[in-house]
């Protein structure tokens, strides 16, 4: 019945029904003790049923507190984090009013904006998604295609940080640690040759160079070319530039063992060589030691054999290694067939091929392409097919056609002839031992007429998807917005937004790290300009050294076999803790995961002194205290949706952790909390809330 009356009349009706009461228990405690007391000591009396009164008022009042306190001001504070919630964190769930249904008309007319709110939003989003539908497709586009580029690539900005990366840096630079947004390119490549050819470049007319640098864990050596990029790609009139990374540690290796071969080589032939030649000129001075000479000429011509025999070896071995090589997808090596074959050229036909080839494209299809037109002007065919299947851990390529076999001897023929359109002049036969290898005339089972190519090296691939969201092989991460940030090293009055942050999540043995519990599966994401980064994802199992109880697998479902065989928490923890620098952390009930990283910090070899957000203490500062502040309380407040399978993993509750934490900024920032250090003065002053959370761990 209540709830049918105007606000105002019900605050009135409040108030006068708490006067009634005062009066009434004022009235009735003095009757009482009139009644009670003697009549020659009226004040005692009124003593008497002064105390009860006061007691009594006392009380009414605690009471009515309670009930407003219970139906007015907590229903104001969950009405209003409700709509800063939908307002600032883009949540659009329907808005729990039942909290304020003694509020008048105050919740019904906060749901009806809401609910106006949430369609406007959604018919702007809307908008905006078809106007960057196209956008978003040319993005995916290009992270497809540079996912296939070979060639490492990095752009970074004036300060050095990286803003841009591909799949082949991350596999170039993997022995210094993995490649992040934002991090410093000098934690992976050697600070010298970069900067003196960037300060180099920056006051000369020139735009790029070459230069030679070294990783910084593993110390592989890389040909890097640098260019600058100005404009909208630099700070200011400072320009960023990118390096175009190779390897050339093998290339490298391989001169040396060549050069070590030839030095071998002729300090072996030397010295039989010259003996050789003094036993020579001894039998000709004297013939009658004609026969004791012979035999020590036959010995070391044995000697001789034996070294150029063991030289050949050698060398026959590492054949296929001395002349450069690239990979290549053989689709690609098809179409490059037919573009120097022409338009008007011989019909090639060819099935789809996932496989990545390890051989000098240019100069194959250089001989290819000679041999199929000397079997056209031969007569032999006019219409070819060309397969390559997987022949591991190489790769067969077969040219067939319908008619006669190529004689041997025009093979040979053509193969002796100068590679076409080569800057040096080898013939086909020596790129092809150059490959260890050879092609050959060969009948197939279908009686097609074919020459085959076997291949030595070669891995099988998967398409490339233009229309794909993400590359999960060799992903492309980049944020452009880096550029223009000019790190301090101080996070002390960063914007919230500005900061790197490190969502994390661990699963254990138990609840008690102090009682020997442990770490059984660790993930964490980060979270770079507000937005959570694909491509720098941890998510690993860690061998726990000791049985994992039969009460926590009911929990996070993980076993000891799965566990069994995985990296133990000092490779994990340092791996980890590479991930945080310059990073804030955040987790949910962040003492109890820092507890295990601490207990182990010794054994991991760094310290974990980074600063922490809770989510479980912003909660508190934005919902209040007296709410529910569980992980599912706050992903069912936000409109995030856990996968049940997800849920109590590592990964699971670490990417809903992170959906709420972005969600949790612009309501922090609309309350005035948009800087690090004020986000941490609030957490502080949580105290009682955060003396609990460090109590359940001990």
């Amino acid at each position: 019945m209540l709830t049918r009356l105007s606000l105002r009349l019900r605050v009135f009706l409040f108030f006068a029904a708490l006067a009634l009461g005062a009066v009434v228990v004022i009235l009735g405690s003095l009757w009482f003790a009139a009644s009670r007391g003697a009549a020659d000591n009226p004040a005692s009396a009124l003593m008497t049923g002064g105390i009860m009164a006061a007691f009594l008022v006392t009380g009414l009042i605690i009471t009515v507190w309670w009930l407003f306190d219970e139906n007015v001001a907590k229903a104001i504070e969950r009405l209003s984090s409700e709509l800063r919630a939908r307002t600032h964190a883009t949540v659009n769930a329907q808005m729990d009013t039942n909290p304020a249904r003694y509020l008048g008309d105050l919740a019904p007319a906060a749901g009806a904006v809401v609910e106006t709110l949430s369609d406007a939003r959604g018919k702007i989003e809307l908008s905006i998604a078809e106007q960057t539908k196209r956008l978003e497709e040319q993005t995916a586009q290009l992270g497809a295609l540079l996912s296939d580029v070979q060639a490492g690539l990095v752009l970074c900005s004036a300060a050095h940080r990286l803003v841009f990366y591909n799949g082949p840096a991350v596999e170039l630079l993997q022995g210094t640690g993995r490649p992040r947004l934002d991090r410093s390119v000098f934690d992976l490549l050697r600070e010298g040759p970069i900067q003196r050819t960037y300060k180099r470049l920056l006051v000369s007319d020139e735009n790029d160079a070459e230069l030679l640098v070294s990783t910084t864990g593993c110390s592989r050596v890389l040909a890097a070319h640098m260019r600058l990029v100005s404009g909208a790609l630099g700070i200011g009139n400072v320009p960023g530039y990118v390096l175009t990374l190779r390897d050339v540690s093998s290339d490298l290796r391989l001169h040396t063992e060549r050069e070590r071969l030839l030095s071998e080589t002729v300090n072996s032939l030397r010295a039989p060589a010259a003996s050789l030649r003094a036993l020579l000129d001894m039998d000709e001075a004297h013939p009658e030691l004609e026969e004791r000479l012979t035999a020590d000429i036959r010995r070391e011509a044995m000697e001789l054999t034996a070294i150029v025999q063991s030289v050949s070896m050698r060398h026959d071995a590492r054949q296929d290694m001395w002349w450069p090589m690239q990979d290549v997808r053989a689709s690609h090596l098809i179409d490059a067939l037919r573009g120097q074959l022409g338009d008007d050229g011989p019909s090639i036909s060819a099935p789809t091929v996932f496989l990545r080839l390890h051989c000098d494209a240019f100069a194959l299809v250089n001989i290819l392409a000679a041999l199929i037109e000397r079997a056209v002007e031969s007569g032999l065919a006019k219409a070819f097919t060309i397969d390559v299947t997987d022949d591991s851990p190489g790769a067969l390529l077969t040219i067939g056609w319908q008619g006669g076999l190529m004689a041997m001897e025009m093979l040979l023929a053509e193969l002796d002839e100068p590679v076409r359109d080569s800057p040096l002049a080898v013939t086909g036969r020596e790129i092809l031992d150059f490959h260890n290898t050879d092609i050959w005339p060969q009948r197939l089972k279908d009686g097609r007429a074919a020459l085959v190519l076997p291949l030595h090296n070669a891995q099988r691939t998967t398409p490339i998807d233009l229309n794909a969201s993400k590359i999960a092989e060799r992903p492309t991460v980049f944020d452009f917005d880096l550029l223009n940030r000019v790190p301090d090293g101080s996070k002390s009055g960063k914007r919230l937004r500005d900061l790197t942050y490190v969502v994390f999540d661990t699963e254990t043995t138990g609840l008690d790290p102090k009682g020997g519990d442990e770490i059984v599966q660790l993930a964490a994401v980060r979270l770079v300009n507000g937005k959570r980064v694909d491509g720098e994802t941890l998510n690993q199992f860690v061998d726990p050294e000791r049985s994992i109880p039969a009460a926590s697998t009911k929990v996070h479902g993980i076993t000891d076999e799965m566990v069994a065989g995985a990296p133990t928490i000092d490779v994990v923890g340092a791996r980890f803790h590479r991930i945080c620098e310059h990073a804030v952390l955040v987790a949910h009930n962040a003492p109890f995961d820092m507890a295990f990283f601490h207990k182990q910090a010794d054994r991991i070899g760094a310290r974990f002194d980074h600063p922490v957000f809770d989510t479980v203490l912003l909660s508190a500062i934005l919902f209040g205290q007296g709410e529910t502040h569980t992980l599912d309380a706050l992903a069912d407040r936000f409109g995030v949706v856990i996968p049940e399978e997800d849920r109590h993993t590592a990964l699971g509750d670490t990417i809903a952790t992170a959906e709420v934490f972005q969600r949790m900024i612009p309501m922090l920032e609309a309350r005035g909390l948009d800087t690090f250090d004020a986000v941490l003065e609030a957490m502080q002053k949580n105290s009682r809330l955060l003396r609990e959370m460090k109590a359940r761990i001990g």
